[in-house]
């Protein structure tokens, strides 16, 4: 009578043991799935970003040239160019928050630019008017959140501290 026992026993412990290896690969699969998305969207995000038909690269070139932004200022962008802008860094700022982007993927494809432009003054200018005009208080708060994370990873503290200044004295004519 204990053999009928015995293989009913070991039929349920196959079965509960090929359940958990079941799960476990599952588990493993939808990881590796989520890291592979989310490299996917950083490189889509950095083709973007260096879309020739956008303006992103034009607008970070000016401000490693501390030139003049804002066309209302006497620069070259508009309105709504420096909102694509800076609303691309927000972008991220939602990515990260909702998990489908890391710090390290963000920091690694675009950190530089993050961190040059939360630095640079005629944008934090920009922002407070937008915020005050616009009473839109909340205004690029997912940039400035991303901006704030990238600036504490150590790779970049150099950079934060060299951006703080590097156009505190803006050349005349620029």
């Amino acid at each position: 009578m204990s053999e009928p026992w015995v293989g009913a026993a070991f039929l349920i412990v196959s079965f509960v043991v090929a359940q958990i290896l079941v799960v476990a690969m599952h588990v493993q699969t939808t990881r590796m799935w989520a890291g592979i998305s989310e490299v996917q969207l950083a490189r889509d995000l950095y083709r973007e970003f260096y879309d020739r038909d956008k303006n992103y690269l034009k607008v970070a070139n000016a401000i490693e040239g501390c030139q003049t932004l804002y066309k209302s200022d006497g620069g070259k962008f508009s309105h709504l160019q420096i909102n694509e802008y800076l609303g691309f860094f927000s972008d991220l700022g939602l990515f990260r928050d909702r998990g489908l982007l890391s710090d390290e993927l963000i920091g690694h494809f675009f950190g530089a630019f993050i961190v040059e432009a939360y630095e640079y003054p005629e944008l934090k200018t920009y922002i407070s008017r937008i915020r005050k005009n616009f009473e839109q208080p909340e205004a690029f708060e997912d940039f400035e959140k991303i901006a704030k994370a990238v600036e504490s990873d150590p790779r970049f503290a150099r950079l934060a501290d060299f951006a703080q200044t590097m156009c505190a004295e803006k050349p005349e004519g620029n």
